[in-house]
């Protein structure tokens, strides 16, 4: 068997089997880092004047708080009405104004959460793995807006470069944690894949396996589920036929030796 022929026979069998290997799913853990996010993009549809309107919400509290101090009989009886005129007049709108209303909202996060609700475009959501202990693991996704982890609502900061982030804390041998990310759709980020890092203490870097894009070479195997089985076949006949081509001159070559006439030391004095 020549050397060319070994080359492309072995390119075929590599190259096949590591396509099977995708096609399988089972190609993610080869060379894979002791860190590592498996994550998927989704878009997050909301009907139309999706939120909570802060003006709305103070006109409602002013006005069901006046209800209450006219239907209130013991407040009636302790204040005067010059005084309870006052807070009518004066008191409930400064307490109940808009901007108030939104910093109160503001301070509780799944309130906050509520006011930007229409700015939500897609969520980010996956598992995050760490094989070795990791300290101060941190995930960057541009545009987050809300962030939960493993079901609890953590908070969201921002790194010296601008991006958006939540840090994870330490995580211990094996440990896994359950993100769920919504962010506005920014067009200041292109590249969504690139933009999106795992990392933690002393430089280590994680690596974002990210699914759910559209639009890339090949997409549609996902929705034309008979396009797998053609795939696969194909890849299955190449790596046979790369086989085939390094076992049979092998096979040939043995069964010519064993053909050969013996030479004359084996042949009767």
């Amino acid at each position: 068997m020549r050397f060319w022929q070994a080359v492309v026979a072995s390119g075929l069998i590599l190259s096949a089997g590591l396509g099977l290997l995708v096609m399988s799913g089972t190609a993610r853990g080869l060379a894979a880092p002791d860190l590592q996010a498996q994550l998927v993009v989704q878009d997050f549809p909301l009907p139309p004047d999706m939120g909570v309107d802060p003006a709305r919400v103070a006109d409602f509290m002013a006005a069901k708080l006046q209800q209450r101090l006219e239907d209130d009989v013991a407040i009636r009886l302790m204040l005067p009405e010059d005084p309870l005129q006052k807070v009518r007049d004066i008191v409930l709108p400064r307490l109940m104004n808009v901007v108030a209303v939104q910093a109160m909202m503001s301070e509780i996060p799944e309130l906050d959460a509520l006011l930007g609700l229409g700015s939500f475009r897609q969520t980010v959501s996956g598992e995050i793995d760490s094989r070795e202990p990791a300290a101060d693991v941190a995930l960057t996704v541009p545009g987050a807006l809300l962030a939960t982890v493993d079901g609890a609502v953590v908070g969201i900061v921002t790194t010296s470069t601008g991006l958006t982030a939540l840090n994870l804390g330490d995580m211990a041998a094996g440990q896994s944690h359950h993100v769920v990310v919504w962010r506005a759709d920014s067009a200041a980020v292109p590249d969504l894949r690139r933009a999106i890092l795992l990392g933690a203490a002393d430089g280590q870097r994680g690596r974002v396996l990210l699914g759910g894009d559209r639009g890339w070479f090949g997409a549609d195997i996902e929705v034309l589920r008979w396009g797998r089985w053609i795939i696969g076949s194909l890849l299955v006949a190449v790596l046979v036929f790369g086989l085939a081509a390094v076992m049979l001159p092998l096979l040939v070559t043995r069964q010519t030796r064993r053909r050969r006439p013996g030479t004359a030391a084996d042949l009767p004095s």
